[in-house]
């Protein structure tokens, strides 16, 4: 329920607080998910795993503002820098979590 809320697809989502705090939740995932999401993507529409479909694939490189086409050295190296950055991140939220559910003990 909690998710379809922070999508946006809930329908009488009582508390607006709630409401705000869950969507830029959700907007934060999706940003720092966004450069493993573009793997996946590339998995699928780069040809890897389905039949290439260049048009998706170069929506999806655009939406992190790398090139829809003709890329370059530095291309794929920024591609790295947001992956490792994007790791990065989520390990943080890992950690950050870990500690805190052990501060509070068993429950």
């Amino acid at each position: 329920m909690l998710v379809r809320q922070a999508e946006g697809k809930a329908k009488n989502a009582g508390d607006p607080d709630l409401q705000v705090e869950l969507e830029t939740s959700h907007r934060r995932v999706r940003d720092e998910f966004a450069p493993l999401a573009f793997l996946y993507d590339l998995r699928t529409y780069g040809g890897l795993a389905h039949a290439p479909n260049k048009g998706r694939a170069a929506d999806a490189a655009a939406e992190l503002g790398l090139p829809k086409r003709n890329w370059h050295r530095s291309d794929y190296l920024r591609l790295l820098n947001l992956i490792a950055n994007s790791v990065h991140q989520i390990s943080n939220h890992l950690d950050i979590a870990a500690q805190v559910m052990t501060s509070r003990g068993p429950i």
